[in-house]
């Protein structure tokens, strides 16, 4: 399809301003492109001083849109009740996919239903015609599932944006629509069949149609700069800015990203310090043109946090801690500043007490430390379950707005200009909420919250530019129709301009090419390339285009569209580009000595956490910070674990020695022992479990047990000398409480300790216990501190692994004890053929010296091996990663 635009006559903006603007419609290819020349056309006026009308200036989509509108106060029987929005429209395609699919298996019905609205916006924008024997197996589905849209739509009286095009468009040629003398095209490069059908519409008419000639802007000639990698292009790049911007304070300038949704956290990181103020100078402000979806905004999550608490809290039944723990952090209610410290601790103490549930009666006896709360929460209860549990769209609309203003929501602290902003895109996304009643229908109250939430996700929210920056970082659509004083474009590498073709899978590709659809063909993707490069080279006098030249090991090409193109000879200041910001160095490893008769105290993973890194067991025991632990779950394997040490604690409480297990396992009473312990067990720590998987969880438990006692009747002699025993052990101002899982004692009088692992197989403890800072020390603190509290000398370490996948030992011993998998002292490799008493005594040092520098308050922030911050919880605090580029 040839540029039907070249047959038109061209008009500049005077030509365009001495028009009547009464009688003239300018239509333009976007957003941005309306309102520069808008603005550039009262512009023009002033200069001449004129007071006039402007003519109507508005994107293509507008005007369908408005004329859809005037269309629907005819008296003809056509006009449908309902016009869909986008997200609406995706809802419709969503569920009549599903019902055409009911009986077959399809992984994702919201992405065929996109896929489906662009194949089905293309058969009518390009007039596609699918011949016989063209067509193919997605396209026999496709057109399916475009029926069964079609009779959904005609169902509830409703039309999508491409048949309000349609009809538009038959209004217009019926002679239905009222037409300007003069029609304006401004920035149409792409004329499909469709829209080549409403321009001649136009003309049957007697309008005249012409095209906008930017006769003051002719194409600059690009200069091209090579980075060694895309950080490096970034910082090029912004460090331009930064120069352009100080050289000329009344300049404007932009920088244009193919790639800007994905880079824009780095791109704001690396463009906050290139344009920091410096040495008494001020720091430019700058835009960046991305929007994030509007329920990642703290205000907009916070309103469906606690709509999602209202729809699932039942007044007589109570809530998830889950669910009412999001609210209470989110805030943006009543009491949220005065009391903000009083909600966190109510969401900690469930997440850490790990409870799954809380009643009615619970919930009124914590939130009576809020009476503000208490009493809104009470009162948006009330409106929420007023009405019954089933309704529209519009009616939910109505009750949720009632119950946030109930709740006091946007809450005590007064809003900032983007505060407003977000509610009122909260507004609308409550607005298009509400206009979903007829594709939804009736809808329970946790449905209507979901529906809503989709609305939010999908919505896009950017807070309006602010007005005194002079730089402004957008995409390449966003910058077309845009001028600047200089601009640089980045990422332009071979893979990007031009795109890869992404034909819809849903249309045969023969007759996607044959129509030259968009994004079809690599010809046609390099022809759009072509014309958006070109638009983009006239956005600016000055401009610099740029690529990386690798992608980490992967080498990158310039695009052909710049590939000619000499290499400027611009380099960065380095002066401005790696001066530092002012900084104050402190270097100090240790905190204040942990005083006597303190509170700190906990268990071993006080010293595990010192061994790995000191600074981490400061932060977590000394300061108390940590993140939040998760949500409690019924079927988490901690909840498992507990399950199992209780069910052995039981068993072997019903068997004091080895020779009892031989026994019973001789008159087959074992198992009834076994059965026993398990369902005691599961009736202490098994309460939340389903009925069907608490008998799974005991099934499985009877025998993984059965498994590992039959490893246990193979050992040497043995009796059980303490279970789940607690001690305490205190060196200096430092104190911990202990647990024992299990210590046999043998027949010399030496003990074994057992220590029960219910995960998944872990590594040979070996290499961690023989390291100079030991960690995971809980076994080796028996052995060597604990030595005479816990039954004598130690004679081996056992790590029980007591699992459905394995059932098997590992650890290390002064003598075989008979059980595979447990090492001899004598004989391990990672010790150095030190004896076992030598090995204990390197262990006590170790230990203690552990304990001395977290009493001393050693917190330097060291880690000693990667590994041993996996699972930290206080990485933020640790600050260990700040040089990553992409942090």
């Amino acid at each position: 399809m040839q540029d039907a635009s070249l047959s038109y006559p061209e008009l500049s903006l005077p030509d365009i301003a001495g028009m009547p603007a009464s009688d003239t419609l300018v239509l333009t290819v976007n957003n941005r492109l309306s309102r520069r020349l808008t603005l550039e056309l009262a512009g023009l006026l002033r200069q001449e001083r004129q007071v006039s009308e402007l003519p109507r200036i508005l994107p293509l989509s507008a005007w369908l849109a408005e004329s859809a509108n005037e269309l629907a106060f005819e008296t003809d029987d056509d006009v449908p009740a309902y016009r869909l929005d986008s997200f609406a429209t995706q809802l419709v395609w969503t569920e009549a996919i599903r019902a055409e699919e009911a009986e077959r298996v399809l992984l994702d019905a919201s992405q065929a239903a996109r896929l489906a609205m662009d194949a089905d916006l293309l058969m009518d924008e390009w007039a596609l015609q699918v011949p016989s024997g063209a067509d193919t197996d997605e396209y026999r589905g496709f057109a399916r599932w475009r029926a069964r849209y079609r009779q959904v739509l005609a169902g509830i009286d409703a039309e999508d944006a491409n048949q309000g095009y349609a009809r538009v468009l038959r209004a217009l040629e019926e002679g239905r629509l009222a037409t300007p003398r003069q029609l304006v095209l401004a920035g149409f490069t792409d004329i499909s069949p469709r829209f080549q059908r409403l321009l001649q519409a136009f003309e049957a008419q007697g309008t005249d149609v012409a095209q906008w000639r930017d006769a003051q802007r002719v194409q600059a000639e690009a200069r091209r700069y090579e980075a060694a990698d895309q950080g490096a292009e970034w910082r090029a790049a912004a460090t331009w800015a930064a120069s352009q911007l100080k050289a000329h304070p009344d300049g404007r300038y932009a920088i244009v990203s193919p790639q800007l949704e994905a880079e824009s956290p780095f791109a704001r990181r690396v463009l906050s310090h290139a344009l920091a103020g410096r040495d008494g100078e001020p720091a430019f402000a700058f835009n960046v043109a991305v929007g994030r979806p509007l329920d990642e905004w703290p205000m907009a999550r916070a309103a469906l946090a606690w709509l999602r608490a209202l729809a699932e809290c039942a007044p007589d039944k109570g809530c998830g801690v889950d669910v009412l723990g999001a609210a209470l952090l989110a805030g943006h209610c009543a009491s949220d500043v005065r009391d903000r410290a009083r909600l966190a601790a109510i969401d900690a103490r469930w997440r850490r007490q790990g409870q799954l549930h809380v009643g009615p009666a619970e919930l009124r006896r914590l939130l009576a430390d809020i009476p503000a709360l208490a009493q809104a929460w009470n009162q948006a209860m009330q409106i929420w379950t007023q009405g019954g549990r089933q309704a529209t769209c519009d009616v939910w609309m109505l009750r949720m707005k009632a119950a946030l203003t109930a709740l006091g929501f946007p809450g005590e602290a007064a809003l900032d200009s983007v505060g407003y902003q977000v509610m009122g895109a909260l507004g609308d996304a409550l607005g298009s909420f509400s206009a979903l009643a007829p594709a939804a229908g009736r809808l329970g109250g946790v449905a209507a919250v979901s529906l809503l939430e989709s609305v939010a996700r999908s919505s896009s929210f950017q807070p309006q530019r602010d007005p005194l920056a002079r730089l402004d970082v957008l995409g390449l659509l966003e910058a077309e129709g845009g001028y600047w004083d200089g601009v640089w474009m980045l990422g332009l590498t071979d893979d990007v301009l031009p795109a890869s073709p992404k034909p819809n899978p849903l249309l045969p590709l023969a007759v996607l090419r044959q129509a030259r659809a968009p994004r079809a063909t690599p010809e046609r993707e390099r022809e759009w390339a072509e014309g958006m490069y070109a638009a983009l080279c006239r956005c600016a006098p000055q401009l610099i285009v740029s690529h990386a030249h690798m992608d980490g090991e992967r080498e990158l090409r310039p695009s052909p569209l710049i590939a000619a193109l000499a290499l400027s000879d611009w380099t960065p200041d380095q002066a401005l580009a790696h001066r530092a910001l002012p900084q104050e160095s402190l270097d100090d490893s240790r905190g204040p000595p942990l005083a006597a008769g303190n509170r700190g105290g906990g268990g071993l993973d006080v010293l595990d956490t010192q061994a790995r890194n000191p600074l981490w067991a400061f932060v977590r025991h000394r300061l108390g910070g940590r993140e939040l632990a998760p949500y409690a779950d019924a079927a988490t394997v901690n909840v498992r674990g507990q399950f199992l040490h209780k069910a052995l604690e039981l068993a072997w409480g019903m068997m004091p020695d080895q020779e009892t297990l031989h026994e019973l396992l001789a008159d087959g009473r074992l198992a009834a022992l076994l059965a026993q312990a398990v369902a005691q067990a599961a009736d202490e720590e098994l309460k939340e479990y389903a009925p069907a998987l608490r008998a799974l969880e005991c099934q499985r438990a009877q025998a993984v047990l059965a498994s590992w006692l039959d490893l246990e009747a193979q050992r040497l002699p043995f009796a059980v000398a303490q279970v789940e025993k607690n001690h305490q052990w205190q060196r200096g101002a430092l104190s911990l409480k202990l647990r024992l899982d299990r210590i046999d004692s043998l027949p010399d009088g030496r003990s074994v300790i057992v220590d029960y692992k219910t995960g998944v197989a872990a590594a040979k403890p070996e290499p961690d216990w023989s390291r100079s800072r030991p960690v995971n020390v809980q076994l080796p603190f028996y052995a060597s501190v604990l030595a005479d509290a816990a039954g004598g000398e130690a004679a081996g370490l056992v790590l029980a692994q007591i699992h459905a996948r394995q059932v098997a030992a590992q650890g290390l011993a002064d003598e075989d004890l008979g059980i595979p998998g447990v090492t001899l002292a004598s004989e391990s490799k990672y010790f150095d053929g030190l004896s076992w008493p030598e090995i204990r005594q390197r262990w006590r040092v170790a230990i203690e010296a552990l304990a001395d520098e977290y009493v001393a308050g050693y917190a330097a922030n060291v880690a000693y091996r990667r590994d041993d911050l996996k699972y930290c919880d206080a990485l933020p605090f640790l600050r260990l990663h700040l040089d990553d580029e992409d942090a």
